[in-house]
């Protein structure tokens, strides 16, 4: 009877121990978020408005999660290859997407995109919400928006306006048809390369965010006419607002934000938002980003995403009232 009472201690011993043993092959499929390098997808080229933004914080993401975040820029198709590569990745957490009007901006504008924009992605957190302005070339002999309508009018289709991406694009058309000009628009790889064409001159007009011409008004080759915002920006306190030209009122702006792919865990992002919120809540990032033109605010993923979904409807309804061709 003993001997059997010891067999039978033994037994659960060994059970026990092949249990722990057991338990312990699966502790890293429950490892806490993140345990390795983190991917960072801009599909837009260098230099722009949404890589300067993203770099800036991938640098405080690689603190806060002690992992390294490595950016991947992606340009092409106005930033549709990027969106599709981080729509189409693993759904892990491992892969994120910078981008700001081309989310919500693309889904108007383009008949046949690979990758389904209200499922295939998830919105994350807002960065910063950057104002159009009315950028020319100091050459131009304009010293008002109104005399760049003038000039325009006495013009037509002789001015040519950068675009680095839809966003850009837009605004131009937008400004035209409210306007009544025409300004012939030509497309870049970015809104660095854009900027850089107003600067040189290869280009007289821009209505974009002034992050990447910031260099360009330092030494005076290119000047601000007018935010498309609805009021002054504290950065340029003397600059008019599109409406205060006496124009009609135009608010066009880039929102630069965090997203990934769809179906990623909630709790992987809402980690990810509560991070972002904390980095651009802090007074030296909020103050650079308010350098930089923008206005940084923590918002929840819901009302992320919520705005998300609307303003996609937004533009649509844009484009169809504009009567824009769509792009295949």
């Amino acid at each position: 009877m003993q001997r059997h009472k010891a067999t039978w201690q033994w037994a659960r011993i060994a059970i026990a121990i092949a249990t722990t043993a057991a338990l312990g092959t699966t502790n890293p499929a429950h490892a806490e978020y993140p345990e390795r390098l983190i991917r960072a997808i801009v599909p837009f080229a260098t230099g722009g408005t949404t890589d300067i933004t993203a770099r800036m914080i991938s640098q405080h993401l690689s603190k806060a999660f002690n992992q390294q975040v490595v950016i991947e820029n992606r340009p092409g198709a106005a930033g549709n290859i990027g969106i599709e590569a981080a729509a189409k990745s693993t759904p892990d957490g491992y892969t994120l997407l910078f981008n700001a009007t081309a989310a919500t901006q693309n889904p108007a504008l383009f008949r046949n995109l690979r990758f389904d924009p209200l499922t295939d992605i998830q919105p994350v957190a807002p960065i910063a919400e950057y104002p159009y302005a009315v950028v020319v070339n100091a050459h131009l002999p304009v010293k008002n928006v109104r005399e760049l309508v003038a000039l325009a009018q006495k013009n037509p289709a002789k001015l040519n306006a950068s675009a680095g991406g839809i966003g850009t694009r837009l605004s131009v058309e937008l400004f035209g048809m409210r306007n009544n000009v025409r300004i012939e628009i030509i497309t870049y790889n970015g809104t660095g390369v854009a900027s850089l064409a107003v600067a040189t001159g290869e280009t007289q007009v821009a209505i974009s965010d002034t992050t990447p011409f910031l260099p360009y008004l330092a030494s005076g080759r290119v000047r601000v006419l007018a935010f498309a915002s609805d009021r002054r920006l504290p950065t340029f306190p003397d600059v008019p607002t599109v409406a205060e030209a006496g124009l009609p009122a135009l608010k066009v702006g880039a929102t630069v934000g965090v997203y990934i792919a769809g179906k990623t865990p909630a709790a992987i992002v809402q980690t990810l938002n509560a991070a972002v919120n904390k980095i651009i809540a802090h007074p030296e990032v909020k103050e650079q980003l308010r350098k930089q033109g923008g206005n940084s605010e923590p918002t929840s993923v819901a009302d992320f995403t919520q705005w998300y979904r609307r303003d996609i409807q937004t533009w649509k309804d844009i484009v169809a009232r504009a009567k824009i061709a769509s792009v295949d």
